[in-house]
């Protein structure tokens, strides 16, 4: 009865915030899931004993605990704060390089879905397609 008493002292903001953050949290434990099924992990195996991680999957597993610590939303925030060391116009790996000054270990990928995703914000402006090998250019705005 005490837990009954505790939530009718919470309000519906509060509880919708628990929530949320319970479904962020869930996701990444899947993520990490996801990642020792695919590793072949075993049920009494712990992962200091099976996990061995190639250069692929070291920047994912760092980018899903950063998740779990920084919330949704913390790669854009990151690639944002990247963008602002950028030059006026800038590519993918100028974004990569300026990720990796500030210790991050965000993929190319990731980055290229958060710039789509600023750029349908209009927080940046795409002024080059991608074109084979040769990279889309943003400018911020």
């Amino acid at each position: 009865m005490r837990h009954g008493r505790k939530l009718r002292s919470m309000n519906i903001r509060e509880i919708i915030e628990i929530r949320d953050k319970l479904k962020t949290e869930l996701g990444v434990v899947e993520k990490f899931l996801e990642i020792a099924k695919r590793q072949g992990l075993a049920n009494g195996e712990t992962i200091d004993k099976k996990l061995k991680l190639d250069r692929d999957e070291q920047p994912l597993l760092a980018t899903v605990a950063a998740q779990a610590n920084g919330g949704y939303g913390s790669i854009g925030k990151s690639v944002w704060e990247a963008i602002r060391l950028c030059p006026l116009e800038f590519t993918v790996t100028d974004v990569g390089s300026a990720l990796k000054d500030l210790d991050s270990s965000i993929t190319k990928l990731q980055i290229s879905v958060a710039l789509a995703r600023l750029n349908r914000q209009k927080k940046i402006n795409m002024i080059a397609n991608k074109q084979g090998r040769k990279p889309a250019i943003y400018r911020r705005t």
